[in-house]
Formats: C-alpha cells, sequence, structure tokens
C-alpha cells in the first residue's frame, strides 16, 4: 500500500489464544484477550453483534460478504449478550471477563481496531462461542499474603506498601508472599492443590515478570503453603513516584483457576543523576547573523555531565537534510565519559535543498547522559541559520477561461457529452527562466481522450488543452467532475529554491440532450396509441409499429421496438412480433394475431387484452424511451337468431321463383306465409361462433321418411320427385335444432 506517495506497511495483529473449554454458572469467567501487533501498533478492543451466514443451513457453503448481524433472541442483546451478572464485558487492552447465570451456548464478536500515531488504521473481528455448563467441581480459590523481609509473620492480604532507599542492596529490595489453598486439605482433591503466581503492572504498561523468582509454580499437600521471594529492580519502572503490581496466585480449578491478588505499591529511589550541561554556548538557541550565499561559518561545542555518565549526541533539523545544505557536525576524538566537544559547520557555498519558502535552517544538538534509569532530561542548543537567496521571480500561471491573471481555480465549467471543450493554458516569469509547463498527473488523459502536450521554454510557454467528449471514453455513473491541476516551473531553481505556479480547472460533464424517440401504432390508415381496439373472433389482427427519433448527432441513436407486457383476463397466446433494433430512423415491425376459440376460457366469451410496446434509444447517459399501450377487445362471433325467419312454401315448377328451398342466400322471388315480408329479404342461418355451431339439414315427409340430408350451410333442395304436399325441416346446431313446416306448391 502507499500513502501520500510514501510505502505504507502494516501487519495485520496476530490474534487471540483459543477460549477455555466452558464456564460454569456463578462462577467467575475470564481470558486474556489481548492479541500481538509486528509492528507495534496500538489495538483497542470492543465487543460487537455477531454476523450471521447467508443461509439457513448447519453447515452452510462458503459464500463471498457482505454477511448479515445475527438476530438477537428475545431478552439478548450487545448489552445482554449471556445473561450474566456481571455480563460478557472486554477491556480495552483485551480481558474478557464475566460471571455467568444460565447455562447454554453463546455466541460473542471481539472486534480489534488497530492505531497509529492516533489514527485508525485497520479493523479486524473474530466471532466466537461461549459454552456455559455446570461441569464445574466445588473449589476454593487460594490467599496470597505479603510480609516484608523484616516483619515476623505474613500480614499483608489484599494491599501491601514498601519503600527502599537507592542504598538498598539488591538482596534486601524484596518482599516475600505466601499462597495457601483450602483446597490442599480436601480428601476429594486427593490433600493435593497445584498454584502458581504471575506478576502484573496495575497503574503502568510493562511486562514486570522479572520480578518473580525463577519457579513460579508449586504443589501443596495436606494443606501446606509455599514462600515466594519478589525482588525488585534498582531503577523504578517510571520516573516520578511510586508504581503499582499486582502478584496473583492462581489454582488448577476447573475449567479455569481461581485466584487471588496481592497488590503491592512500591516506591524506590532511584540512583541519584545530575543533567548534562552546555558549557558554552549557555544559551539554549543560538541566533547566527544573516549571511549572503557563499559565506561560511563554524562553532565548537561542549557538553558535560558531572557523574561521568556516557554521554550520547543526537543532530536534529526541521526538516531537511544536513548535508544537501551545506552543514555538517564532527564530534572530537577521543571521547571520554562526562565530557564531548564537537564542531558544527555551514558552508554556504553548497547549493541548498530546503522547503519552500523557507529561509532560516534550525539545526539542535542534543547531549543526553545514559545514566543507571536513564531518566532526567537531555540538554539541547540550537543553532539558526539565515542566507540571502539571489532574486527570483515567482513564475505566474494562467488560462483564458476567465480574465482574472491570478486565478488559482476555475470553478464550474461545464460541458455535455458530445460536446468540447477547448482552453489555453499559459505561464509567464518575468526573470526570463527557463520554463516547464504540465499537468500535475497525466495518467488517465489518453484514457479520457485528453490532449495537453507539456511544453518548455524561455519566458512565456502555452499549451491548448483539447478534450472531445464522446461517451466511449466516460461513465458518469462513476465519475462526472474532473479536476486538472495545472503547473508552470521556474526550472532555474536557484539555490534549488522550489519556484511553481498552479491552476486548477474543474470540469462537470452532463449527460448529453436527447430528443425522446417516438412510438406511432397503426391499424390500416388509423393511428390507435394509447386506445381500445374492437374486434370480433375471426377478423385478422394486424398492427404497424414505427419509431422515429430525431438524434443524429453525432450518430444516429440505436433504437429498440420492444413488446414489454401482454396480459388480459386470459393470457394472449398465438401473436406473433418479432422486436426490432437499427440505427436507421425510422425503425418498423408488425403484430399480428389470427385468434380462434381457444382464447375464451369459463364460458366467457369477450376477453380483453393489454399490449404494451417501448421504444428505446441508447444516447449515454441520457437514454429515454416511449411507451404505447394498445388495448384490445375481442368478442365471439353474435350467433344470435333474432333474425332468422325461413321460409314455408317453395314452388318447384321450374319458373324461376322459389323453385328450391334454403336458407342461406337470396331466393329470387321468395314467397312466405307473411305477406308483409319483403320478398327479395335475404335469408341467413344464425352465424357460427364458439358457443354454437351449425351441422345439418334434415327435410322429412308427413309419414316421417327422410327426403334430404345435407351438412352445407348453403344447401339447396329443389323437391324433385316430391308430390305437393308439408314436409317438415331439422335445422341441428351444435346446442340446439330448429324446425318448422315447409309446403311443396306446384
Amino acid at each position: 500500500m502507499v500513502k501520500n506517495g510514501q510505502s505504507f506497511i502494516n501487519s495485520s495483529p496476530r490474534l487471540f489464544p483459543p477460549l477455555n473449554d466452558f464456564a460454569c454458572p456463578y462462577r467467575p469467567y475470564y481470558v486474556d484477550f489481548a492479541g500481538v501487533d509486528d509492528d507495534d501498533d496500538s489495538l483497542v478492543y470492543t465487543l460487537v453483534t455477531p454476523l450471521n451466514t447467508t443461509s439457513s443451513e448447519a453447515l452452510p457453503p462458503a459464500s463471498p460478504g457482505p454477511f448479515p448481524l445475527v438476530i438477537w433472541r428475545p431478552g439478548y442483546s450487545l448489552s445482554n449478550i449471556i445473561n450474566g451478572q456481571p455480563d460478557l464485558r472486554i477491556s480495552k487492552d483485551g480481558l474478557l471477563t464475566a460471571t455467568p447465570r444460565t447455562q447454554g451456548l453463546y455466541v460473542f464478536a471481539v472486534r480489534i481496531e488497530e492505531y497509529r500515531s492516533g489514527e485508525k488504521i485497520g479493523e479486524s473481528r473474530r466471532d466466537f462461542q461461549m459454552l456455559v455448563v455446570d461441569a464445574c467441581p466445588q473449589a476454593d480459590p487460594p490467599q496470597i499474603l505479603g510480609k516484608k523481609l523484616t516483619d515476623s509473620d505474613f500480614n499483608y492480604d489484599e494491599n501491601m506498601s514498601v519503600s527502599f532507599t537507592n542504598l538498598t542492596a539488591d538482596d534486601n529490595r524484596c518482599i516475600q508472599v505466601r499462597v495457601s489453598d483450602p483446597d490442599a486439605s480436601k480428601a476429594e482433591d486427593n490433600f493435593t492443590e497445584r498454584i502458581s503466581i504471575r506478576a502484573v503492572s496495575l497503574n503502568f504498561k510493562k511486562n514486570v515478570s522479572e520480578v518473580l523468582p525463577e519457579i513460579t509454580t508449586a504443589t501443596l499437600l495436606n494443606g501446606s503453603t509455599k514462600d515466594f521471594t519478589i525482588c525488585f529492580p534498582r531503577c523504578p519502572y517510571f520516573e516520578g513516584g511510586p508504581y503499582q503490581i499486582g502478584i496473583i496466585a492462581f489454582d488448577d480449578a476447573c475449567s479455569l483457576p481461581l485466584s487471588d491478588t496481592l497488590k503491592i505499591e512500591v516506591n524506590i529511589e532511584p540512583p541519584p543523576n545530575s543533567n548534562p550541561y552546555f558549557i558554552d554556548p549557555v544559551q539554549p538557541v543560538l541566533i547566527i547573523p544573516q549571511i549572503n550565499e557563499g559565506a561560511s561559518f563554524e562553532r565548537e561545542f561542549e557538553a558535560r555531565d558531572n557523574d561521568g555518565d556516557e554521554l550520547i549526541v543526537s543532530v536534529t533539523t526541521d526538516g531537511f537534510v544536513l548535508a544537501g545544505c551545506g552543514i555538517s557536525g564532527e564530534i572530537y576524538e577521543p571521547r571520554q565519559n562526562g565530557i564531548v566537544r564537537g564542531k558544527i559547520k555551514w558552508d554556504a557555498f553548497v547549493t541548498f535543498i530546503i522547503l519552500p519558502t523557507a529561509t532560516i535552517l534550525e539545526v539542535k544538538i542534543t547531549v543526553n547522559d545514559n545514566d543507571v534509569c536513564d531518566f532526567g532530561d537531555p540538554v539541547s542548543a540550537a543553532f539558526r541559520f539565515s542566507v540571502n537567496l539571489p532574486h527570483n521571480a515567482d513564475p505566474v500561471i494562467d488560462t483564458d477561461l476567465t480574465s482574472d491573471p491570478q486565478e488559482r481555480q476555475v470553478l464550474n465549467i461545464q460541458r455535455r457529452v458530445n460536446e468540447s471543450l477547448s482552453f489555453l493554458v499559459t505561464g509567464k516569469d518575468s526573470d526570463n527562466d527557463f520554463l516547464i509547463l504540465d499537468l500535475v498527473q497525466r495518467d488517465s488523459l489518453e484514457l479520457y481522450g485528453i490532449s495537453f502536450p507539456p511544453v518548455t521554454g524561455n519566458g512565456l510557454v502555452s499549451s491548448r488543452f483539447q478534450w472531445d467528449i464522446t461517451c466511449g471514453n466516460i461513465d458518469l455513473k462513476k465519475k462526472s467532475s474532473f479536476l486538472f491541476k495545472f503547473i508552470v516551473v521556474d526550472n532555474a531553481n536557484k539555490c534549488k529554491f522550489y519556484k511553481a505556479d498552479t491552476v486548477d480547472v474543474e470540469v462537470k460533464l452532463l449527460p448529453p440532450l436527447n430528443a425522446p424517440p417516438q412510438l406511432t401504432i397503426q391499424q390500416g390508415a388509423s393511428v390507435i396509441n394509447d386506445q381500445t381496439v374492437n374486434f370480433t373472433l375471426g377478423e385478422s389482427i394486424q398492427f404497424l409499429l414505427t419509431g422515429a427519433d430525431a438524434d443524429v448527432s453525432p450518430t444516429q441513436d440505436l433504437l429498440s421496438l420492444t413488446l414489454i407486457e401482454a396480459s388480459g383476463n386470459v393470457t394472449p397466446t398465438g401473436y406473433s412480433f418479432t422486436p426490432v433494433t437499427g440505427k436507421k430512423s425510422p425503425v418498423q415491425t408488425t403484430f399480428s394475431w389470427q385468434p380462434d376459440c381457444s382464447i375464451f376460457e369459463k364460458g366467457v366469451y369477450e376477453n380483453n387484452y393489454v399490449f404494451k410496446f417501448r421504444l428505446a434509444d441508447d444516447r449515454c447517459f441520457a437514454e429515454k424511451a416511449d411507451t404505447v399501450t394498445v388495448n384490445i377487445t375481442i368478442k365471439d362471433i353474435d350467433g344470435s337468431d333474432t333474425a332468422f325467419l325461413p321460409p314455408n312454401v317453395i314452388t318447384p315448377n321450374g319458373d324461376g321463383c322459389n323453385d328450391y328451398f334454403a336458407l342461406e342466400g337470396i331466393s329470387p322471388c321468395s314467397f312466405n306465409a307473411d305477406p308483409n315480408q319483403n320478398p327479395d329479404q335475404q335469408i341467413s342461418l344464425p352465424l357460427d361462433n364458439c358457443i354454437s355451431r351449425f351441422e345439418s339439414v334434415k327435410i322429412y315427409n308427413r309419414w316421417g321418411g327422410e327426403v334430404f340430408k345435407s351438412t352445407e350451410r348453403t344447401f339447396r333442395w329443389y323437391a324433385p320427385d316430391q308430390a305437393a304436399g308439408v314436409y317438415y325441416y331439422v335445422v341441428k346446431y351444435t346446442n340446439k335444432e330448429y324446425k318448422g313446416p315447409l309446403s311443396i306448391r306446384y
């Protein structure tokens, strides 16, 4: 990883020892959850809601995140994880504690935040399960008591305070502790109990295990006790007062050792030590008069320590490199404890490498004594060097986007996709120095189709920024605002004093203009957009769909004409529609449908349908569409017989009038029993439909004998060789019959 242009190295913390096997109701539970960070970053621990799986399976398959949080059962939450008293808690240092009350299997999660120099740089988390089961045998905790070396008995319980002067010998800077355990006197424990001790820091952070003896464990038999000697180092763990440590005694109870702690306040007088000091100069800061370029300066220094300690010298700056600025330091040899001599030298003939606008360089010499406890403050002296730099006018950068020659930012420049942006950038220098004009970052220019040639020259340089914005170069959904930083650098760089000027141009890209496409649906010559059209079963349904778009620059849009909805009280089937796409406007396709009786269901013979068509263009980031709906109503053929009036007389005498019996078509000179009927009226059978269809006609004589039969609607019976008289006809449909008399007259 890279941060602020520098490599950023970070190792994840190595986390957690495993949990103990189980916890027991009303028995304190604890575990040191602290991890180790190889980079010495600070780790902070908190409890968080555990993560759930994406599947409800007991052993779910591996799947990528993100993962949902678990849903707590009623009564449980992040503040009541195991229903403990106290409940599960973790310190910022990683000590997990709880006293469970209820048996069960509980889940919890620990978040570990990683900090460096006060800034959070990472985060880890671990999810765990804790089993609480009533399986812990009865046990008593151990007891630890303390005494000073001069005491006759162990009289200190829980708290103890000791003090030692700097004259106390190492063997006398000690106390003794005694550990006992009631379980060593119990038959059920075989009159045996194994104990151990551990030392922890209380009011500071440091490993204090050095105070313990070499052997820190013992086995108590038949109620015996064990004494341990605790010795403290000559130097306090920190400067400025007493420190506190805890000596903890543990037993071997299951599942977690029980413990007792003796808190000890230790006040140790450190060995005497005087701070080092400078002989000359005695003032903390030495101001060096301003020196013109080309001059030089040197000054000796001497520091001493009255204790005769080894002196350690360090030289620091306020951000520059000593050698790069012609400054050097020297420590004289041979060295001896208690005194150090050296020299600081500045050669102004050396070319300078300093920060922008800096004309004063500060060098600090720090001396620290290597005393026994490394206490006390180091002493320092500062040298401040000032130089008169040669005159060098600042370069100036400008664009022709505004009239301001001192512009630093040009904001709210807007262009649409398919438009162009062009402007001139100019750099000037009144000293006629060599200039370099460029963009600060060029790595994406070619990707976006941007041209800005870098240029160089003396005194005046110009280059044109050209951006022909097209769909193929950008993605407004990911990025629509662009910042271009232009820079002109004075390459004369006198004394390597950096001179440059910048101007920022912010460009906001907008979607292209787009005329919406238009969809027209025609039935014949009629436009039926968003209308309802009615059809009778048997009629052919034909629509012409035409999509048009007015956009032609820089290219015509790609049009797509599709059917996006086909619905009805009965799902439509059997229709024909072919989607079309094309860049040539207009695009056309047809919708056709020849439905049959299968479209009717459940005795309903009138269906309503909705067909929704969509015409869309592809103009990038500004796509538009036109949606047109056509409602179609299809009814069954009207099979009504209200106008069905069959003839009842024929005269087959060959005179051309009423020569045959028919029920479909026109029979000239028709003669009916009804004198008021038009003799030329068209005779028509009830129309066939999905309910009823013509099947046959039969004619019988008065004795019931069949004299004629036909399955044709347009039958003709000329009554050949039939005598005058009354006959009877039967017209059969799939669901009904028509009967009536028919007279033959000659």
